[in-house]
């Protein structure tokens, strides 16, 4: 049996100018996303993909300078 995720959007963070959206992708009927992806929103490029923890503004800074 294979467990199935689930993609949703939980926040979108402006840093430096820029929007990032951030999707959790949650296991069946886990109430804790089991990763995350950030996502630049005016080009839809995957930032980072399967973080373990919620980005935060800094993490987002550090990943794209």
């Amino acid at each position: 049996m294979s467990t199935e995720f689930k993609s949703r959007t939980i926040a979108v963070l402006a840093v430096d100018g820029e929007n990032f959206s951030v999707n959790g992708f949650y296991a069946d009927q886990e109430r804790n996303a089991s990763w995350y992806t950030i996502t630049r929103s005016r080009d839809g490029n995957v930032i980072v993909d399967k973080c373990t923890q919620f980005p935060t503004h800094e993490s987002i800074r550090e990943l794209i300078h």
